[in-house]
């Protein structure tokens, strides 16, 4: 695999788990909304995105700016708060250590709940002081619709 690939890898493995940790957190499992979200984007045309951002001069930024594109897309939150939200985002993903990624996979791969990872309760309650209460809200309700739209989606199968 290409360097890039593997960024690429890594970088969807974080935010998925990410979403696991958070998902497993009742007040917190408003953050699986974004997954929601950013699926509307097409898996090559998101990857070449992140390619291009791993290649930047400012990763960080630029990571910043494909979430940004990306969760906008779906219009379900302002501007201010798709800007927040993915800030707040990629600051927490960028704050987990390999270690730290390679314990939460562990632990979903052992079938448990990672929110019950010091570090992960740590980081959740980090990520709602950083979204503040208005976008906490808003996004467990966006989970919610999505959970239940998820569930009938199931259901139809």
């Amino acid at each position: 695999m290409q360097v890039s690939q593997i960024q690429h890898v890594i970088y969807r493995l974080n935010k998925v788990q990410f979403m696991k940790n958070l998902k497993s957190n009742i007040i917190l499992s408003t953050f699986v909304s974004a997954v929601a979200m950013m699926a509307t984007a097409s898996h090559a045309a998101e990857s070449n995105k992140l390619q291009e951002a791993y290649k930047s001069t400012n990763v960080k930024s630029a990571l910043i700016n494909v979430c940004k594109d990306e969760t906008g897309k779906s219009k379900k939150l302002s501007a201010a708060e798709v800007s927040k939200y993915c800030t707040c985002a990629v600051e927490a993903d960028g704050k987990l250590t390999n270690a730290q990624k390679w314990e939460i996979q562990s632990t979903i791969n052992q079938k448990k709940s990672p929110a019950t990872l010091a570090f992960v309760q740590k980081q959740n309650k980090d990520l709602q002081t950083c979204f503040g209460p208005q976008l906490t809200s808003k996004l467990k309700s966006l989970t919610e619709e999505a959970m239940k739209a998820a569930q009938a989606a199931q259901a139809k199968k």
